[in-house]
């Protein structure tokens, strides 16, 4: 299965470094937020870090009295403290939509903690798919699904990273494909809400064939498919924060590498004087219909 990147957040969890830099323990506050061009101001997460033998409950570990404020050029946007989801902040209005391209910069005060918590992001321009055909198609065969899109970027990237993500419509275990199905069988850990969303690792447009004009065809493989029936197809954009965090972060957790135990990198940090990640990401979707094999 393609590794599973979320396209609603990313979900955290801070994973044990195998390395002998120890420095990444000197900050205990985690900070979370992703912002999404043309979309509102989403909430961040302000917690203190999971360390072994401690409970991994995020409620137990919010931290409910930070200053959490985010500003792109000249406009502050503070983020205040929910009342009834301890950790979280909320950007309470006027309205304000993530603009696409443009810079912003995160500020996290926490009582008692003598560091200012400081991060940036590029937000990548805008992704449009500009055509998406067919509308369906038979899984396996050659009625693949393929996409003109625009591609894009922030400002301090000389090329997009992306990741491809699918989200099944119609989830019934009768309907899964069969490779999945065979991860089901094969794990009593595993549901079919595992199955629903299918990410694929970071991939550049490099990858793709890019048209003179600057935009890029993609031809959507089936490995990203999970269900037959509806699926939504998401082509996410990253900007360089989100880009470096999961790349060195799947090293950290047995990803393709040749490092040996203790040489190990630590994740590429996004945030100063915090662990987390402040990122962002440029996104569209289109849906496409999958049918089972003809018998």
């Amino acid at each position: 299965m393609w590794r599973q990147i979320l396209f609603t957040g990313l979900l955290l969890s801070l994973v044990a470094c195998d390395s002998t830099d120890f420095s990444v323990l000197d900050n205990e506050t985690v900070v979370e937020l992703m912002l999404i061009a043309n979309e509102p101001v989403p909430p961040a997460r302000v917690s203190k870090i999971v360390l072994v033998n401690q409970s991994s409950d995020f409620e137990e570990r919010a931290i409910t009295n930070a200053e959490v404020v985010l500003s792109t050029g000249s406009t502050s946007l503070l983020l205040e403290a929910s009342t009834n989801k301890p950790g979280a902040y909320q950007y309470l209005g006027p309205e304000h939509i993530i603009q696409p391209g443009a810079r912003y910069d995160l500020k996290v005060t926490v009582p008692g903690v003598a560091s200012l918590i400081t991060g940036t992001t590029n937000v990548p321009t805008v992704v449009k798919i500009l055509s998406a055909s067919p509308e369906a198609g038979t899984y396996l065969s050659d009625e693949q699904l393929t996409l003109i899109v625009t591609p894009g970027r922030g400002s301090d990237q000389t090329q997009s990273s992306f990741t491809l993500v699918t989200e099944a419509l119609d989830v019934q275990e009768d309907l899964l494909v069969p490779t999945a199905a065979g991860f089901l069988e094969d794990d009593d850990e595993l549901t079919l809400e595992d199955f629903r969303i299918n990410g694929s690792p970071i991939i550049t447009e490099g990858n793709f064939f890019k048209f003179s004009d600057g935009t890029i065809r993609l031809v959507y493989p089936w490995i990203g498919v999970n269900f037959y029936g509806r699926n939504v197809i998401y082509v996410n954009s990253l900007d360089r924060n989100l880009s470096d965090f999961i790349r060195s972060a799947e090293l950290q957790q047995g990803g393709n590498s040749t490092f040996g135990p203790g040489v190990i990198p630590n994740a590429i940090p996004t945030l100063s004087g915090a662990h987390g990640l402040f990122g962002s990401l440029a996104r569209d979707k289109t849906q496409f219909t999958v049918f089972p094999p003809r018998e």
